[in-house]
């Protein structure tokens, strides 16, 4: 299965964003402190149902807000 996209809203230090992913290889990139772990931890989160950094679901909602969102689209492997 692959990941097409993910919406992020209210999680972690992500406001309201969507990332798209090619079929192949997809690199993340950016300078320390600036998401990149974020999407991982979403992506891991949507699958999993938990965190991997934390055993607090509350702290991977956006400082400030009451909640968070994760959304996923996926398609079959060709």
């Amino acid at each position: 299965m692959l990941i097409k996209s993910l919406r992020l809203k209210d999680f972690r230090s992500y406001k309201n964003r969507t990332f798209n992913f090619s079929d192949g290889l997809n690199i993340i990139v950016g300078k320390n402190a600036q998401g990149k772990t974020n999407i991982l931890e979403a992506i891991f989160f949507m699958i999993i149902g938990k965190s991997f950094r934390t055993s607090k679901e509350k702290e991977v909602i956006k400082w400030e807000e009451d909640g968070g969102k994760i959304e996923g689209e996926f398609k079959k492997k060709v």
